[in-house]
């Protein structure tokens, strides 16, 4: 089917979208911080509690602190996805005009909701366009509730526009990368999660963009947090594949550059959420680490999901107890 001039041309540009949400996420960023201090806030984005009323609500995520002590954050909220680079740290007692509730929801539901598409329209030009569709594209669809026959006909799109793009060096799509992942990981069936494992094949030409990295490793997480494993170890090569990116970024050269304690932490509790045989290695590797806050970070993050799983899954939650005892057992 040819592609629709007029839907193409209606598409906003995502440097529009994003410029929006990092607007957006940053005043939420500064309100929280503002209410609950710079410390408890960055441990809200990680265990996915920050909350700032005037805006969103935020489900997770995950903030890095640059050498130039701005921070980079990567957020998934109950309005969709924000990203925000070279953040400023802002003290709870600081006066700056930002921390003031400004009212943008009108703006970010503008740009954010595709109310003038259908899910037919939307799925029909991502088919028509695949090899070539605009990040923009990927960013309302991942904005976008689709039912399952639509899924079911997005999942393969997904996975083949992820696969054309992953060693593009050109931020824009990398963009649309990033949302086609999301997108794939939230609506992918739980059984077939497996198939993750060939984007983070150690064998492939070119090793996936730290940024992506973080993308798979956090959406695994949450997908098993929410839906604990009713048997241990489902996914054995997914967990390989996890477990080689630990091996390769927890050495303490490695661990302090640029995103790779986030992806090393997020790979570490998604080894675990998939309750692996590997997940004491990978454990007992974060309590390793010369990092204190480290070990300290990955403690509370499972902390948060044995709290999670015990009113899910007792079976599940019963083995991440036994696991935590066996970890941090007095010598």
């Amino acid at each position: 089917m040819p592609q629709s001039d007029k839907l193409q041309a209606q598409f906003p540009d995502s440097d529009i979208i994003l410029r929006a949400f990092s607007d957006i996420f940053e005043k939420a960023f500064a309100t929280a911080i503002k209410q609950q201090g710079f410390t408890d806030t960055l441990k809200g984005l990680k265990k996915g509690r920050l909350r700032a009323p005037e805006m969103m609500t935020v489900e997770g995520g995950v903030a890095e602190k640059l050498p130039s002590g701005k921070y980079d954050a990567a957020l998934q909220t109950d309005r969709g996805p924000l990203l925000l680079r070279g953040a400023e740290r802002t003290d709870r007692e600081s006066t700056d005009l930002q921390l003031s509730p400004t009212n943008t929801d009108q703006t970010f539901e503008a740009i954010t909701q595709p109310s003038d598409f259908t899910a037919d329209q939307l799925v029909r030009q991502l088919a028509d366009s695949i090899s070539d569709a605009p990040s923009s594209l990927l960013c309302l669809i991942e904005l976008t509730r689709f039912d399952p026959p639509h899924c079911q006909i997005l999942l393969p799109l997904l996975w083949q526009y992820i696969l054309d793009h992953r060693n593009s060096n050109d931020r824009d799509i990398l963009v649309g990368v990033a949302a086609a992942i999301r997108k794939y990981i939230a609506i992918i069936p739980m059984d077939q999660m497996g198939k993750l494992a060939a984007l983070l094949d150690t064998g492939h030409k070119s090793p996936l963009p730290i940024d992506l990295e973080i993308e798979v490793a956090k959406m695994v997480y949450r997908n098993f947090e929410v839906y604990p494993p009713v048997v241990e170890d489902p996914q054995p090569e997914l967990a390989q594949r996890f477990w080689e990116m630990v091996q390769a970024y927890i050495n303490p050269r490695i661990l302090l550059r640029d995103k790779h304690s986030a992806v090393t932490s997020l790979a570490i509790e998604a080894i675990v959420s998939m309750r692996s045989p590997l997940a004491e290695h990978a454990w007992r590797a974060a309590i390793a680490c010369p990092y204190g806050w480290f070990s300290e970070l990955i403690n509370d993050e499972l902390d948060e999901l044995y709290e999670r799983w015990e009113s899910k899954n007792q079976d599940a939650a019963a083995w991440l107890h036994e696991l935590r005892s066996n970890v941090l057992a007095p010598i």
